[in-house]
């Protein structure tokens, strides 16, 4: 039974009419006492109220970084599917979020679809869309920066490094490690940062950096994720600073 349902059923008990067939149950019963149609009133319009509560905005940008940290461009379809637990879902990956399957039968897909249409917010987010015009794939594309393979440079000091190092691992993790899947708690054995959503206070660390130096393996010591993850955040943010929106 879905959250929807519930309201449903208790609704027609407030109006003495069958939770299921909707008919009504006549006048002798004690639906129709003043003080249990009130109550009844009461309870259909918490529930209602607390809707939107269902999914925090922190649940939804949580769901959206593990989806972008697994190389997937999150959409409201399938952050429902990961959410309720759907069957179409096939990547073990995905099965083994936290988040996986959390809201099944407590609110639908089409509910889910439903809020997120209407927070276009949560996707963009996480990757600083909100901050910049978007530049049309066949003008630029992030994936076109070419940052770290041309013009080798390294100007970063140990000690410069050292001190990105200690601000990074100040920053603390969100997901604690002891909680996440397994597969992602053994990725942390190497990469202490895997999984780790990127915050506004990360990039800005990152940006730092590559003022620096353009060193894949540097910024792997000094940040704990992969590569191929500092290489894509770096590219987007180089690709996103191309155009300000104007103010």
């Amino acid at each position: 039974m879905t959250r929807d349902d519930l309201i449903t059923y208790l609704h027609r008990l407030s109006q003495n009419l069958h939770p299921l067939t909707g008919g009504s149950v006549g006048k002798g019963g004690c639906l129709n006492e003043p003080a249990i149609r009130a109550e009844l009133i009461r309870l259909v319009d918490r529930l209602q109220q607390m809707e939107e509560a269902v999914l925090p905005a922190e649940e939804i940008t949580g769901i959206i970084a593990d989806l972008r940290e697994l190389d997937y461009k999150p959409t409201p379809t399938q952050v429902a599917k990961v959410l309720t637990g759907s069957r179409s879902v096939a990547d073990p990956r995905l099965r083994g979020l936290p988040a996986y399957r959390r809201y099944r039968g407590v609110v639908s897909q089409r509910d889910i679809r439903r809020m997120l249409a209407s927070r276009p917010d949560l996707f963009t987010e996480l990757s600083g869309e909100k901050e910049y015009e978007a530049i049309p794939a066949t003008v630029a594309d992030w994936q076109a920066v070419d940052f770290f393979t041309e013009g080798y440079f390294d100007k970063l000091e140990s000690d410069k490094a050292a001190s990105l190092t200690r601000e990074v691992t100040d920053l603390g993790l969100r997901k604690a490690t002891e909680r996440l899947p397994a597969y992602m708690a053994r990725a942390r054995q190497r990469l202490p940062r895997a999984f780790e959503p990127w915050t506004k206070e990360e990039r800005a660390l990152l940006i730092e950096a590559m003022c620096y130096t353009n060193d894949l393996d540097k910024l792997t010591g000094i940040f704990g994720r992969s590569a191929a993850s500092l290489e894509r955040e770096g590219k987007q943010l180089i690709w996103n600073s191309r155009k300000p929106v104007a103010a």
